[in-house]
This record gives C-alpha cells, sequence and structure tokens, in this order.
C-alpha cells in the first residue's frame, strides 16, 4: 500500500526538482555542461534561449514555495516547461545518442541512466502533475 508523501516531503522535492533545473539552464547559457539536449541542436545561440527558459522554469518552481502572489500562470506553465524538457532529455540522451554504444556490458551503463532519468521524471511529474492536469482539464 502506497503512502501519501509529506508536505515535507513535497516542500523539499520542490526545491531540489527547481535546483536542478536551474542548473541546466546555466549550463545552457553558459554553453558547458554535457546534456544531451543542447548537443542535439549544436547551437550556441539556441543553448542559450532554451538555458535561460529553463533557468527561469526552475525558478518558478521555487518562488511559489515562498510568495504565493505569483500568478498561478507563471508557476503552471513553468512545471509544464521542465516535464517537456526533461521527457526532451531523456529522448536525446538515452535513444539519440545513448543507443548507440550498447554493445556487451555497455547496456547496463545504459539500462542504469536510462532508469536515472526515469526516476527524475517521476520526480519532475510529481512536482509538475497539478500544472499539466489543469491544462489538459482545460481543453
Amino acid at each position: 500500500m502506497a503512502q501519501k508523501s509529506t508536505p515535507a516531503g513535497d516542500f523539499l522535492l520542490r526545491i531540489l526538482v527547481g535546483c536542478l533545473f536551474i542548473c541546466i539552464g546555466i549550463e545552457g547559457m553558459g554553453s558547458f555542461g554535457d546534456n544531451a539536449l543542447y548537443r542535439a541542436f549544436d547551437s550556441q545561440a539556441f543553448s542559450i534561449i532554451l538555458g535561460i527558459i529553463v533557468f527561469a522554469s526552475g525558478i518558478l518552481v521555487i518562488i511559489p514555495i515562498f510568495y504565493s502572489k505569483l500568478p498561478k500562470a507563471f508557476s503552471t506553465w513553468s512545471m509544464i516547461c521542465i516535464f517537456i524538457v526533461w521527457i526532451l532529455v531523456i529522448i536525446f540522451a538515452d535513444f539519440v545518442y545513448g543507443c548507440k554504444h550498447t554493445k556487451g556490458t555497455m547496456w547496463f551503463v545504459w539500462t542504469e541512466n536510462f532508469i536515472y532519468h526515469l526516476l527524475i521524471l517521476s520526480c519532475v511529474y510529481k512536482v509538475s502533475a497539478e500544472a499539466i492536469l489543469s491544462v489538459v482539464k482545460k481543453k
């Protein structure tokens, strides 16, 4: 039987997910790091623009925890953005670039990385599920 997560766990999870995307955004703005999403497009301008969007989304995931007067739309769309970005990271890191080197024992390394990405996706979904469902219900 699954236990309902505690508000303290949700609080920490939101902060960690926000911090992850802030870091990913900084990597894009600075054109460094090894994020597969930035490698996929091989454009410094695109990396900087996407980095700014991801950075802002990470901040907008954290701010509502401490400041409740932020318009709900900012938080909703930032959470949807990070969910989409993480799915794209999985596609590019694990399938576009990752599957090329899965011969022999490297298959286990690929599987481990894929599972890490899915674990993060489940955390991102937990944080952004309310926002995603609110947009889906409006349609």
